[in-house]
């Protein structure tokens, strides 16, 4: 893969911060933070609009649930399409559809007229979407930086992911107070111009993508005949399934914590948010000063297993206090867990197959997670919440040993 050039050699920049000498990732880095301020603004406010219209962690899990369950049908075909046609155009086909569907959900908020019908058949679409939109803007970043920053953007990019979920929540609870979750769908939908205006400005001196003869059928079982025949990522994708099963139960689940366990109002529920964002940004810029390490499989190990014991502890807890330093730590295992294996896998993969391998990847990280949520919810429901996260603690835990004993030579990559 060809270095993108466009680093400014004027100045120096500390190691946490390489990935930013790169003119295109500082660009897609600016434009992509306030998009996602605007999309965890959305997040917050649907999750809390869909509890108080059913007053059902059913019903908060299936939102979750239909908003990536297009992952299964899509992410496939969008890997093809990510191998061969120009990103930075799928980006803005996406991007701009994404805008739509917000301001739908704040037109419909707005007038009265929302109905738990109508969020969940916008999801459903949306879902779509953001299928196609995953692997493509995972395998730009190498674009944008070169393989020797992969990384560092990578743990940077989800720093920036989290910057947002810090910042969006906070400021979606207290929209959610005082003006209600219109504001914040109307926000999330002119927050996606950052980032289309930041893609219109990238550009790349990546070669095209070699042609081919194959049908687009044998592309896609290309794909995923080399992550089966592939040890190391084949167990990656495996550890990647849990953990968005189960190790990340606790995100569809929060609104209910914050109301039925914790005793909390919306803006209990956004600082609640907002602690998990703060830790997984304390991940992600740690992960990103260590990007040259070579001990990346056992940090992964390391932080699985503490990840899965501090979800069980957080099962038990009912201060507020306790729960919002717990999440602190919980945010740091989690974005810590999935920079490194988006990073193995990516690192691990040839340049022609990246598009394909990431799109196998979101159907195990983005694809898993749907399952995950209408589990835990259907759990939430019957049993309550702590035993739903108790249920999600033990699963990582177990699986992490498996692996352990069936795979040991994944704590040497």
């Amino acid at each position: 893969m060809a270095d993108p050039g466009s680093t400014t050699g004027e100045f120096r920049l500390p190691a946490t911060f390489a990935a930013f000498r790169h003119k295109n990732f500082r660009l897609y880095w600016f434009g992509n933070i306030i998009s996602f301020v605007g999309t965890w603004m959305q997040n917050t406010a649907k999750s809390w609009l869909v509890l108080s219209l059913t007053n059902s962690p059913f019903f908060v899990g299936l939102d979750s649930t239909l908003s990536w369950l297009a992952v299964w049908f899509v992410s496939l075909p969008a890997g093809v399409l990510s191998d061969h046609m120009d990103k930075r155009k799928l980006m803005l086909f996406t991007q701009s559809g994404l805008a739509v569907f917000a301001l739908l959900l704040a037109i419909l908020t707005w007038t009265k007229t929302i109905n738990i019908y109508f969020i969940l058949a916008i999801s459903a679409i949306a879902g779509i979407f953001t299928a196609v939109n995953a692997p493509v803007a995972q395998t730009l970043i190498p674009e944008l930086v070169g393989k020797k920053d992969i990384l560092n953007a990578i743990a940077l990019n989800s720093s920036m992911f989290n910057i947002a979920r810090m910042i969006g929540p906070a400021l979606a609870g207290s929209l959610l107070t005082f003006t209600g979750p219109a504001v914040c769908f109307a926000l999330n939908s002119a927050s996606f111009l950052a980032i289309i205006i930041a893609l219109f400005f990238i550009r790349l001196n990546t070669p095209s993508a070699p042609g081919s003869d194959e049908r687009f059928t044998r592309r896609i079982l290309t794909g995923v005949r080399f992550v089966k025949n592939h040890p190391d990522i084949r167990i990656l994708m495996i550890m990647t399934g849990v953990f968005s099963s189960f190790g990340i139960c606790y995100i569809p689940l929060m609104p209910v914590i914050a109301r039925d366990v914790l005793h909390l109002d919306a803006r209990g529920y956004g600082l609640m948010m907002t602690a998990l964002g703060a830790g997984a940004l304390t991940g992600g810029l740690t992960l990103a000063t260590l990007s040259r390490t070579r001990h990346r499989g056992k940090i992964l190990f390391a932080g699985t297993g503490l990840l899965g014991a501090l979800i069980i502890i957080f099962s038990f807890v009912r201060l507020p206090v306790v729960a919002l330093a717990l999440l602190v730590f919980i945010g740091f295992c989690q974005t810590s867990i999935a920079s490194l294996t988006n990073t193995l896998i990516q690192t691990n993969s040839p340049d022609h197959l990246r598009g394909r391998t990431m799109s196998v990847f979101n159907i195990f990280f983005n694809g898993m997670f749907p399952i995950g949520s209408l589990i835990a919810g259907a759990i939430a429901q019957a049993k309550g919440a702590p035993f739903a996260l108790l249920t999600g603690g033990i699963a990582v835990l177990l699986t992490l040993t498996a692996v352990s004993l069936v795979h040991p030579r994944l704590r040497q990559l």
